[in-house]
């Protein structure tokens, strides 16, 4: 079995989260279907080619490239995001992985999603058994401090990344 594109990762790169169960990383997979340089869902390692290396900055929130643009478009979409987790990159990067899952749900079980995200049930996604997000996101923390459903909190992250790359 190869690892899905932006699938969660252990910290030690052996595991990947299938939405249910922590399956084995094929052995011999050289990057363990991970990009080089591609941040883990913490956004506190990245993937060096071989192993999880600590992101420079200690705290691997960043603050990275245009950061202070993308603050400011979540704010206007109504999504106040922590600046110093404003690494536009590493926002991309879940935002994708998000709707990824989404996208994959049913439509009742989006419906479900929807309403429990409407009442800032949005951290539900970072519940180990849940498994979408590590812990404490920064973007799905965001998301829970609003009253939109997930699809519409993604919809506006997606139209402020769209104008953070224009501007």
């Amino acid at each position: 079995m190869t690892v899905p594109d932006g699938a969660q990762l252990s910290e030690d790169g052996k595991y990947w989260w299938d939405g249910g169960d922590w399956q084995p990383v094929p052995e011999g997979s050289g990057e363990s279907g991970t990009p080089e340089g591609q941040l883990s869902d913490d956004g506190k390692w990245k993937w060096d080619g071989s192993q999880w290396q600590p992101v420079d900055g200690a705290d691997g929130a960043g603050g990275g490239e245009g950061g202070g643009d993308l603050v400011s478009a979540l704010s206007a979409q109504g999504i106040s995001l922590d600046p110093a987790a404003a690494d536009v990159g590493y926002i991309q990067q879940i935002a994708q992985h998000v709707d990824s899952w989404y996208g994959g749900l049913d439509e009742n079980s989006r419906a479900i999603v929807d309403a429990l995200t409407k009442q800032g049930g949005d951290t539900l996604l970072a519940d180990p058994e849940v498994g979408v997000v590590a812990e404490g996101d920064p973007l799905i923390t965001a998301f829970a401090g609003t009253s939109m459903s997930l699809g519409e909190s993604l919809q506006a992250t997606n139209q402020a990344l769209e104008q953070t790359s224009v501007a």
